[in-house]
């Protein structure tokens, strides 16, 4: 639904994210030419022997190339990801779904409700619900400091 261009939220457009086969493909395509090219040149080669057994221990240093590659790749995508207009949006959605107290099971039942709400009933229960949290805060606003700790204290979150 986010991703719709009908129900874009922000002007950018949503690319897919890049897959890691290219990526992956190429590393094990250089590791077998690597390894397949030192077979070769230890074969005929003989008198760079001593040179190739030194090279021989850097093939160590290709497979951490290729992980690092592909951490860099990984980061890429994450930043990528977390860039993205949509998820930021979905991420500020869910933290407001949070900070109201709303659990995951529950968000079904919340949001039918919420579509079976006619309009003029709903601006006066969001009238009603701010006038009962503005008397909350007025009776939370006459304790003093150690009834309001016992009564921020014994509420569960």
């Amino acid at each position: 639904m986010l991703t719709n261009p009908e129900h874009q939220l922000y002007d950018e457009k949503v690319r897919p994210l890049p897959r890691p086969r290219w990526l992956v493909l190429g590393i094990i395509i250089g590791y077998l030419v690597f390894v397949g090219g030192y077979l070769l040149m230890w074969e005929h080669l003989p008198e760079f022997q001593l040179i190739l057994n030194r090279i021989s221990w850097s093939s160590a240093d290709f497979i951490s190339i290729a992980a690092t590659a592909l951490a860099l790749y990984s980061y890429f995508l994450l930043e990528r990801y977390q860039k993205n207009a949509d998820i930021a949006y979905l991420q500020r959605f869910v933290l407001e779904l949070k900070k109201s107290g709303i659990k995951p099971e529950d968000i079904g039942t919340v949001l039918s409700f919420a579509k079976e709400i006619d309009p003029g009933f709903k601006q006066r229960l969001e009238k009603v619900l701010k006038r009962i949290a503005r008397e909350r805060m007025e009776g939370l606003a006459k304790l003093d400091e150690d009834e309001l700790y016992e009564v921020l204290r014994s509420l569960r979150t």
